[in-house]
């Protein structure tokens, strides 16, 4: 009664019939001006990927603290991977170099900061040009950022951020980071959709989700029904030669509020792990690091139902396998009498870890 993959072995009970912004990258306190620049007849499409953002500065300035700042943030590691990866990749160019090549112009996502005490800088007076005096005086006067759409490429993001000072300019940064970068990942998610379902979804995975849970979840057709599913658990998995990314769902009988917790949680994913995740070798099981790393405990929206997410290492002990996973748990929304656990987890040895984990949060957020 055991299933076989290349890289989990998966137990089944006996009598039994066979789921870092980011937590930065969430709301914060910040000032965002209410206009916003756009240019509908735009007809050409942006370059550049998911992810990645422009950042437009003087030589001077980027020479200076502020890079070091701005980098701090935006390069900070995704939660929680066993070796750090950027939340976002950062390029730099001048105004002049943007201008010496168009094409640099419709980069997907730009952010462009000026120092007003440098009135002769080009991107001081691009600035200027692009916002005119009045949206700059109230720029200066919030401390926020505006943000335009579609201003040299379909389907562009451009930041502006200004400060009187450099030192002015980089506490604007600091604090608008939050809520710039949670637009970046909202315009982002249309790409990571669209790579995520490239091939379709897989419909009958689906319907056995929607009847053993009472919810609605878009499935990618490379994920498929593991043959480990009973009245506790569904197992989904994509298996390629160089990953293993999974969605465990799972059953709880909810008796009281005590059951809702992230210390719940917890023992939810590792009951599960020892109970069904093990590789081959004999006494391996799959559990949370919760000695040697850290755990981020957080209060989430899912569709308008209120979740614990939980984020973090899993390890296999008795062997050497691990790597990041995250899980959710909430009062099952078309269920009220048991609780709904989502554990998505990604085995991937010598690659980034962080694509694969946007795929499973971007399965996640299609929960219905």
């Amino acid at each position: 009664m055991k299933e076989i993959s290349r890289h989990f072995r998966c137990f089944r009970p006996a009598g039994l019939v066979v789921s870092a912004v980011l937590v930065l990258l969430m709301a914060s306190c910040h000032t965002d001006m209410s206009n916003v620049y756009s240019r509908p007849d735009t007809t050409q499409k942006v370059i550049g990927d998911a992810d990645q953002v422009l950042v437009v500065a003087n030589p001077g300035l980027w020479k200076s603290p502020l890079k070091d700042s701005l980098l701090y943030y935006f390069e900070a590691a995704y939660l929680l991977l066993p070796q750090p990866e950027p939340v976002f990749q950062v390029k730099h160019f001048t105004w002049e170099e943007l201008q010496s090549k168009p094409i640099r112009k419709r980069y997907r996502t730009i952010l462009m900061v000026a120092d007003l005490s440098e009135p002769d800088a080009p991107e001081t007076r691009t600035v200027k040009k692009i916002l005119g005096e009045k949206k700059l005086g109230e720029l200066v006067a919030s401390g926020g950022f505006v943000v335009s759409r579609d201003l040299w490429g379909r389907g562009q993001l451009v930041f502006f951020v200004v400060g009187q000072t450099p030192e002015d300019l980089t506490s604007n940064l600091t604090r608008n980071f939050p809520a710039i970068a949670a637009k970046i990942r909202k315009h982002d998610e249309p790409l990571h959709h669209v790579r995520a379902f490239y091939k379709g979804k897989n419909q009958a995975t689906m319907a056995i989700v929607r009847d053993s849970f009472g919810i609605e979840m878009d499935i990618p057709a490379e994920y498929i029904t593991s043959a480990v599913r009973n009245r506790e658990i569904v197992w989904i998995r994509r298996e390629t030669a160089k990953s293993s990314s999974s969605l465990i769902f799972g059953h709880i009988p909810y008796r009281n509020e005590a059951q809702l917790s992230p210390d719940s949680l917890i023992a939810y994913v590792d009951s599960i792990g020892r109970k069904y995740i093990a590789s081959e070798i004999q006494g391996s099981y799959f559990r949370i690091n919760k000695e040697d790393l850290p755990l981020f405990k957080n209060e989430v929206n899912l569709h308008g139902h209120f979740a614990y997410e939980l984020r973090g290492i899993w390890e296999l002990e008795n062997d050497y396998m691990g790597g990041p996973f995250v899980a959710y748990l909430m009062q099952n929304p078309s269920r009220k009498d048991e609780l709904l656990l989502i554990l998505g987890f990604v085995y991937a040895p010598e690659k980034d870890k962080k694509p694969y984990m946007e795929e499973l949060e971007t399965i996640i957020r299609t929960l219905k």
